[in-house]
């Protein structure tokens, strides 16, 4: 299972590089304007908001798979879901066509200048149909990650990336044209997915049975909604709070995408190779197994984001302007957005959480810890927002390159966020048991050794050379350097063969 984890990271990777090679193109199209706060704002409610509504259905579908009722009708129960998704779904997207305008001045843009309000609305007009599409897509990934075809999932997004950086070296392409070519793409991760969907025997027609219609009267549908909507209403809560400042909005949609997709790499291909086998076991209550495959995702995670977190903090600047610094993208944006990069990413327990650990007590039917703490978090995340917009000046924070609003609401949003991971860390102990042992507190002991030793690196490095440690693109050999140090580091404490080694069922 170690492995299969690592093919599906590769597959990712491969997907998600072409996304981070989008975002650099965009930023040089458009860069922090306000043509750049629209699209994000609009499209980011796919990106984020029905995205995250997919991974939910997606993750039921999965559980609902695997419970003994549904054995031998599988195919029945897969395609009357989809149908049902399919129309309450379209329903959805005709609403926000229908009240595009007042959505864009009161919710998601309320700070938009009145001479942009039109075309703000035309994009939610051209959006909309990606409501459909993304849900769609979403349902049959988590069918075939059921099937084990982990690779195809792993890269669905890979056209999508293609078709839009392609529009986006049309020279003076416009900000319609790019989002007629996304809602293109988000279409084409139906394509590219159905091949492998048809080839395991699955369709939108297989009649369901009545024990399979039954199902769709379970409320846990709504409940998996409400809890994989956290780090995503957070998200656009803050940009729609900074919106009365031009460019703000943007630099947060900079910021948040590129943490999405650097950590989305990692923790999507954990829950991707590792749920089905979760829920399979929890069925036939393999309780024991659950708890030492839950220490060694902990393992994972925490070797993995560890040093993520420095790296964003030493070097975070660096990489933002050799990425993304050109065209409209100045290096005032780059102090921003490098800035807001780390804030959002002292949130990542809280983005592990829900896309990971939120699963196991899925699985369990606990869903009152997910439901009442993503609400608790949302709710009060909104009070805050609030509060230092009333209090907090707009003026420049210190050399963040932000607001000093823009930059409070980052933060509190990520604190939130590391309290809600708190509270459902305690919360799977119902579903587990006790997992917090001796052997996974040594190995994160460890872990953080090798993080202090390849801190210690850097030290030397820019204590010495600091032009050189921060150079336009020699910066890269001291960021390998500490990449080395590190997984030597791993490998001399036995950390890295246990990770690699890692078995499943």
């Amino acid at each position: 299972m170690g492995n299969a984890y690592i093919v599906v990271v590769l597959g990712i990777v491969l997907a998600k590089g072409i996304g981070f090679f989008r975002e650099i193109a965009f930023s040089g199209v458009f860069g922090t304007t306000g043509y750049a706060d629209i699209y994000f704002q609009v499209f980011n409610i796919v990106n984020l908001i029905f995205a995250g509504i997919g991974v939910a259905l997606s993750t039921l579908v999965i559980k609902n798979m695997n419970k003994p009722e549904n054995t031998g009708n599988e195919k029945a129960y897969v395609a009357s879901f989809i149908r049902k998704s399919f129309i309450a779904f379209s329903a959805v997207a005709a609403l926000f066509a229908i009240f595009a305008k007042p959505i864009i001045k009161y919710i998601l843009l309320p700070g938009i200048s009145p001479e942009n309000i039109n075309l703000a609305v035309k994009q939610m007009h051209i959006m909309a149909p990606s409501i459909v599409f993304v849900v769609i897509a979403y349902i049959i990934s988590g069918v075939l990650q059921n099937e084990k075809a982990f690779f195809i999932t792993a890269i669905m997004s890979f056209p999508f990336n293609a078709v839009i950086i392609a529009s986006l070296f049309i020279p003076n392409v416009s900000l319609t044209t790019v989002s007629i070519v996304t809602t293109i793409g988000w279409f084409l991760h139906i394509i590219i997915l159905l091949p492998s969907f048809i080839k395991k025997g699955y369709s939108f027609f297989t009649k369901a049975g009545k024990q399979n219609s039954s199902k769709s009267k379970n409320p846990e549908i709504l409940w998996i909604f409400i809890s994989n909507m956290m780090f995503q209403l957070c998200f656009y809560t803050d940009r729609a709070f900074v919106s009365d400042t031009e460019g703000m909005a943007a630099t947060l949609s900079y910021a948040s995408n590129l943490f999405v997709i650097v950590a989305s790499i990692f923790v999507v291909a954990m829950s991707t190779v590792f749920f089905p086998s979760i829920s399979k076991n929890y069925e036939e209550g393999n309780i024991d197994y659950i708890n030492d495959l839950l220490r060694y995702i902990i393992t994972v995670m925490v070797a993995i984001f560890v040093p993520f977190l420095l790296v964003v903090a030493l070097f975070g600047t660096d990489i933002i302007r050799l990425v993304y610094e050109r065209g409209d993208f100045t290096a005032e944006s780059t102090k921003a957005v490098s800035s807001m990069l780390f804030i959002y990413s002292l949130g990542v327990l809280g983005y592990i959480t829900q896309e990971l650990f939120n699963k196991i007590l899925y699985t369990a039917g606990k869903y009152k810890y997910c439901v009442f703490g993503t609400l608790g978090v949302i709710i009060t995340n909104l009070i805050s927002n609030l509060l230092i917009k009333n209090f907090v000046p707009q003026t420049p924070f210190f050399n963040t390159g932000v607001t000093a609003d823009t930059f409070f609401i980052a933060l509190s949003s990520s604190f939130f966020l590391f309290c809600y991971a708190v509270i459902i860390s305690f919360a799977i102990k119902t579903v587990v048991g006790r997992y917090w042992k001796a052997d996974l507190l040594k190995d994160l002991l460890k872990i953080a050794f090798c993080a202090c030793l390849a801190f210690a690196a850097y030290f030397i490095m820019n204590l010495f050379m600091p032009a050189f440690t921060h150079g336009y693109i020699s910066f890269i050999i001291p960021l390998i350097i500490c990449g080395i140090v590190y997984i030597v580091s791993l490998h001399i404490t036995g950390v890295l063969m246990r990770l690699i080694k890692k078995k499943g069922s």
